[in-house]
């Protein structure tokens, strides 16, 4: 399945290394074709990592958690 990304977005999975440059189906835009099983880990991860790092002290969405509220929605297909 193909999802697109935003740079950030893309930029935040590959630091955790939950992408490689070798699921990028397309050079201009953020395309990444998940594996339908493989999607679901990292929707799941996505939300743990949302719960225990996306939150500022007001529980507040801090920059993480801006990013990884965007790649809830993205990856909720």
């Amino acid at each position: 399945m193909k999802i697109k990304l935003s740079k950030k977005e893309y930029d935040y999975l590959l630091k955790f290394k939950k992408v490689n440059n070798d699921m990028v189906s397309e050079e201009s835009k953020v395309i990444i074709d998940f594996d339908e099983d493989y999607l679901l880990d990292l929707h799941d991860w996505v939300n743990d990592q949302l719960l225990t790092t996306g939150f500022d002290e007001n529980y507040e969405l801090n920059d993480d958690g801006k990013i990884l509220d965007n790649l809830v929605d993205i990856l909720n297909v």
